[in-house]
């Protein structure tokens, strides 16, 4: 007897609470500052939910699958307002997180449907596609993005080919997996044409494992099948590497460099912004420094403890979000993010164990923001903080019992 869905019926209430979600994976990337807009259509949704009075038709289930994550969400919203009122912190940040706890609160109600997920995901992938393609081959731009800088870009990307990706292998329908592996594989050279190294070394991996444990699924029982996804890997990692050879070739150099003593190269740069951020971290551990870094950077530079190249730089931040949110939120801001990166990978398996869908992207993206998180500050910049937080709402929504099985999926007996 087949065991009864974890939500109920989804409806058009549910369709309209998924506006911010389909906004965030599409028209945000597409217009100039599109994620000023996200808390504007959260704010108008917030009339239409206490309107509506939807909230009463949650059932305990859906509570308990997301209400965890809504009160993370609700923290850092928290931490962020606490470090703008007393170190002058990121306006645009705690608008975002703000708005953003006020959406996690409505969407305990609401429940999405694998249709719409799929929809969404794929038309975002080929907007992410036609774009890098696009300023690579016709206007010749170094590094693909647009509107915004090619690492936050190269993330947005990253999050919808890791969605893309588990809805290739959970596809039961043959031609909607067509479209999900041919998208995915396209998105892999797009986002290697976004030469962002930080983001393209966690994707890689999650596709590298994910495709890796489909060829040993099917080595026995479909060998033609195991040719073609080998014969599309090599294609795939040929093309790629060609596209990032310049970025590979400069880091090299900069190791180089580093060898010889010489931190001045853009790796050399991000030590010694490791460095500093290390030792300004333990000035105010329990309130962070706020806006005040930058004139503790400047001082640990007159103390030679960095070099002139790093002072001459500045940084906003220091290309870690680790140590960046411990030096500018301090511990409070760090377990804060800790949260936000936690939280969705423990309700997904202990809601959505069975469903490798939601688990595997919940998982894959998290792993992604966790890597990406070394190198660069995702949860800094509103675009790439936005999508995070809804995608994570979006698949601890959607309506596990109507997902068909799949190619991640065991038979058992």
């Amino acid at each position: 007897m087949p065991s009864p869905p974890l939500f109920a019926t989804p409806n058009w209430n549910d369709l309209t609470l998924f506006i911010p979600v389909a906004f965030a994976m599409t028209g945000m990337w597409w217009i100039p500052e599109g994620d000023k807009y996200v808390p504007a259509i959260i704010l108008v949704l917030l009339g239409y939910f206490i309107a509506s009075k939807c909230w009463r038709s949650t059932h305990r289930e859906q509570k308990r699958a997301k209400t965890p994550f809504s009160l993370v969400v609700a923290s850092t919203a928290i931490v962020c307002g606490a470090g703008y009122l007393l170190k002058d912190g990121n306006i645009s940040e705690l608008r975002t997180f703000s708005a953003l706890s006020v959406y996690s609160g409505m969407s305990i109600c609401m429940v999405l449907t694998l249709k719409s997920w799929r929809t969404v995901i794929l038309l975002s992938g080929a907007g992410f596609i036609a774009v890098c393609f696009y300023q690579s081959f016709i206007n010749d731009v170094a590094r693909a993005h647009l509107n915004y800088n090619p690492i936050p870009f190269a993330t947005g990307l990253a999050t919808v080919l890791i969605s893309s990706l588990f809805l290739a292998v959970t596809s039961a329908e043959l031609k909607l997996k067509l479209i999900a592996w041919t998208t995915t594989l396209l998105l892999f050279i797009a986002l290697a044409l976004t030469g962002t190294r930080g983001v393209v070394l966690p994707a890689t991996f999650i596709m590298g494992v994910t495709i890796t444990y489909l060829l040993f699924r099917h080595a026995r029982s479909n060998k033609l099948a195991v040719a073609g996804i080998g014969l599309t890997i090599i294609v795939a990692v040929a093309i790629g590497g060609q596209i990032l050879e310049k970025r590979i070739d400069a880091t090299v150099s900069d190791m180089a460099l580093i060898e010889a003593g010489d931190e001045t190269g853009s790796i050399g740069l991000r030590l010694q912004f490791w460095k500093a951020a290390l030792e300004m971290s333990t000035l105010e551990p329990l309130t962070g420094l706020g806006e005040s870094h930058k004139s503790s950077f400047q001082h640990l530079a007159d103390q030679g403890l960095v070099n002139q190249a790093a002072a001459n730089y500045a940084p906003y931040h220091y290309h870690n979000q680790y140590l960046d949110t411990l030096v500018k939120k301090g511990i409070p801001g760090l377990l804060a993010l800790l949260g936000l990166l936690l939280t969705p990978p423990l309700l997904a398996f202990k809601y959505f164990r069975r469903s490798k869908l939601v688990l595997g992207s919940v998982l894959g993206i998290t792993f992604m923001y966790a890597v990406a998180s070394l190198t660069d500050v995702p949860f800094n910049h509103p675009v790439t903080i936005n999508l995070f937080v809804l995608s994570m709402i979006s698949l601890l929504s959607l309506d596990s019992a109507a997902e068909p099985h799949s190619d991640l999926q065991r038979t058992t007996l």
